[in-house]
């Protein structure tokens, strides 16, 4: 089990029913480059299923930045199936190294009828992880 870093921690079983940023974001002071040395990734753990009741429910993660809390600017993005968003069901995405702002977060966007998810993220240097969520 590993362990993560609160002030690395994006998101903490962060219910999700509409588009939102993560509950917390990482403030790097200024805008820099990231991860030269060795890549950052963002790693993320669905802790409750998400719904696709009407089938039509669509869940997007991206890795985020801006020069404000708020964020704004997307560095990367990745769409994943409901059907594939099962509770425990982890996943990640490397942070780019350019384009890096001021704050960084994730920007989940959520489509459809009635979507609603539960997530776990945090950024760490580590490719592979092996901790999974308590909840």
């Amino acid at each position: 089990m590993s362990l993560v870093d609160a002030r690395l921690e994006l998101s903490s079983a962060q219910a999700l029913t509409a588009s939102a940023d993560s509950t917390n974001v990482i403030d790097l002071t200024t805008a820099r480059q990231v991860g030269a040395g060795k890549p950052l990734f963002v790693h993320f753990n669905v802790t409750v299923a998400a719904d696709g009741t009407t089938t039509d429910e669509t869940y997007a993660f991206g890795v985020a930045t801006g020069a404000a809390t708020s964020l704004g600017t997307v560095l990367a993005t990745r769409t994943i199936g409901y059907a594939t968003l099962v509770a425990g069901y982890n996943f990640s995405m490397q942070v780019p190294q350019d384009g890096v702002l001021r704050y960084l977060g994730v920007e989940y966007v959520l489509g459809g009828t009635s979507p609603t998810i539960t997530i776990d993220a945090y950024v760490s240097d580590q490719e592979a992880y092996s901790w999974t969520s308590t909840a």
